[in-house]
């Protein structure tokens, strides 16, 4: 009973301080981050029932298993986006100390993201869908996506412009991130016939969204993160923000290459890739280090500075171990020949995801929806047991589709046996998965019971 008074289900779970004057940008932000957690939390909802639907198909289902995992993947790549917009939003204007250009187009972006966002789920619930992985939604839905970061773009591009002397570096990144986008968008609202020409333009979502503009977006909230708390000062930052920002565009374009060789591009690209992947580890390293001088030198009082930097660090951890040092051993050209496209794959896709931009954008939106508060003690337990049951179950996942992954390469891939004997092997490995993904959306649900809590009681009444 006593693991109960830490849950966050009754009573306030923070309590007002003193407010600063906040922006109508900031105030607008607010919505875009409770929309985010909220998909996060329907995100691991679907995710656990698909992965139940793996090992157990006779399980009754109202969607189809490829169509859930259309769903489950479109989640992935739309609700850090959502929550990446209000992020820019509230810290663009914390940097640049005003108003962003137009309020007014913020809240219409806000409006056709969503519907956009909710039209693409919706219509795989119905089983429409184009058949294509990761953007499995119909083309002309994704230009909606489109709009509103064409929106977006032009709001920010303004907003700098208005006082081009006074414009941070962390300000002009998470613009430039924001750009990059739409650009890397728009391609994929085409329908192509050639299947190269198709292959690469998607994963220039699959991949650079990730490594490139997210990057970019999540170093400039890093930023302003790090100066606000006094983890770093802010010349030390910025040194690393542009280190940060010059890796990840040039990492993320030539990185990519990997993927490029096995969907019929020359081999140079497979080795231009493993090697342009070791220069996306560097400025992790250094935040690393940057993150462990701060915090010898500088006791956090605030309770909510440290949840948000619990969220932080687990970012880190997994973007060091999952996305750069576990994606660096895969994309070696003779490990890649026999791991590419198993289960491995999938376990480094769960931790890059994590690690380079989920946890990030939680810690954003929970800095952002409990502006004007502090946690209470019961409050803070809360959040440190969901944050907790967040990575008891990743790795679990992750631990789990590792070793399948890496038994499927050696019987399937190496030794030659029948796939599906293999597949029938894998199943006490994927029940595991399922588990690990039972406790992650266990931890899901609660993060996002106190940030709906923390938003309700530090809403600004009319």
């Amino acid at each position: 009973m006593k693991l109960l008074n830490f849950l966050p289900f009754a009573g306030k779970t923070h309590k007002s301080v003193n407010r600063k004057q906040q922006f109508l940008a900031q105030k607008i932000s607010r919505r875009y981050c409770l929309t985010a957690v909220s998909l996060f939390a329907l995100q691991s909802v679907v995710a656990v029932a698909g992965a139940l639907d793996l090992v157990m198909p006779d399980l009754p289902s109202p969607i189809p298993f490829e169509f859930g995992r259309a769903i489950h993947l479109g989640l992935a790549d739309l609700w850090p986006l959502i929550g990446t917009m209000g992020m820019v939003y509230f810290f663009i204007t914390a940097e640049l100390n005003r108003e962003i250009y137009s309020p007014p187009l913020a809240r219409w972006q806000y409006w056709i993201v969503v519907v956009f966002s909710l039209a693409i789920f919706a219509s795989l619930s119905l089983k429409i869908g184009n058949g294509r992985e990761f953007l499995e939604g119909l083309p002309v839905l994704y230009l909606g996506i489109c709009i509103s970061l064409a929106i977006a773009s032009y709001n920010l591009v303004r907003t700098l412009l208005i006082d081009k002397r006074n414009v941070t570096p962390a300000a002009a990144v998470m613009t430039v991130g924001i750009v990059f986008l739409l650009l890397l968008m728009l391609p994929n609202t085409i329908t192509y016939h050639n299947p190269i020409t198709d292959e690469a333009t998607k994963f220039w979502i699959v991949h650079l969204w990730e490594e490139m503009a997210f990057e970019l977006t999540s170093a400039g909230f890093i930023a302003g993160f790090y100066v606000v708390s006094g983890l770093a000062d802010r010349n030390k930052v910025e040194q690393w923000l542009y280190l940060e920002a010059s890796l990840a565009v040039v990492g993320g374009l030539y990185g990519t290459g990997h993927h490029y060789y096995w969907i019929g591009f020359p081999a140079i690209w497979l080795v231009l890739g493993s090697l342009v992947s070791i220069v996306e580890v560097i400025p992790v390293g250094l935040l690393v280090h940057m993150t462990y001088k701060g915090l010898k030198s500088k006791n956090l009082r605030s309770r909510r500075e440290k949840l948000t930097l619990w969220l932080l660090l687990s970012s880190i951890f997994y973007h060091i171990t999952g996305a750069s040092l576990l994606g660096l051993f895969i994309t070696i050209p003779w490990v890649n020949l026999y791991m590419h496209g198993t289960y491995v794959t999938s376990g480094h896709a769960h931790l890059a995801l994590f690690g380079s931009l989920g946890f990030v954008v939680l810690s954003g939106c929970y800095y952002i929806l409990s502006w004007g508060s502090e946690p209470t003690n019961k409050g803070y337990k809360s959040g440190v047991l969901a944050v907790g049951l967040l990575n008891v179950g990743l790795v679990s996942m992750a631990v789990a589709l590792l070793i399948a992954g890496s038994v499927e390469t050696y019987l399937w891939r190496y030794l030659g046996m029948n796939f599906e004997k293999v597949r029938m092997l894998l199943n006490p490995y994927l029940m595991i998965r399922a588990l690990g993904g039972g406790i992650f959306a266990l931890g899901d649900l609660l993060l996002f019971w106190l940030f709906y809590k923390t938003w309700k009681q530090t809403k600004v009444k009319k």
